[in-house]
């Protein structure tokens, strides 16, 4: 130890990776499923077209809420070349100036948000290694854009993080470690 600091690592930080819990999709993919299939064949036994649409909607919500239940993709990845969001790409240490969480709660459920402060608009710093895929535009995701403080520009990224497996505050340290890195 060469430090003052017993605690201190300047090691290159992990990376980390974390995934939708399962059981936060389940409800609506396999119950949207199941009630679709039930009123499309409640449809085709009695002709009443009422339960068509009933099965429309209801497939509809199993088909949004699909990537809830695809514990084997990574919804957030943090690595040395950045952060990945899945359904943006990855946005670049240097293109996030600042990170902090902050809660919502309603009653005594909490729900923690990680908020990305960007040094651009997000088109202009999103490095994406997806192919676009246009179904997965209409899917879930676990970001949305926000306007900045100028009002024109999507400069904030709004991350939910209580469907994750991960704990908000190991995501948090795993972002700070990286960007303090940099």
């Amino acid at each position: 130890m060469t430090g003052s600091d017993p605690f201190e690592d300047n090691a290159p930080p992990s990376s980390f990776a974390t995934t939708y819990q399962r059981q936060a999709g389940e409800m609506m993919v396999y119950g949207g499923t199941f009630f679709g299939l039930f009123f499309l064949l409640g449809g085709v036994m009695s002709s009443v077209p009422g339960l068509y649409l009933l099965a429309i909607v209801m497939l509809a919500a199993a088909f949004y809420f699909f990537p809830m239940v695809r514990t084997e993709k990574a919804q957030l990845k943090v690595e040395p070349k950045g952060l990945y969001l899945d359904g943006m790409g990855w946005l670049p240490w240097t293109g996030i100036r600042n990170v902090r969480i902050y809660d919502r709660s309603v009653r005594t459920i909490r729900n923690a948000h990680l908020e990305l402060t960007l040094a651009a608009p997000i088109e202009e710093i999103v490095i994406s290694e997806d192919k676009e895929d246009p179904l997965r535009d209409l899917m879930t995701k676990i970001w949305s854009p926000k306007r900045g403080e100028d009002g024109r520009a999507a400069t904030i990224v709004v991350v939910k993080l209580e469907p994750l497996l991960a704990s908000p505050e190991e995501i948090l340290a795993a972002v700070r470690r990286h960007l303090h890195h940099v």
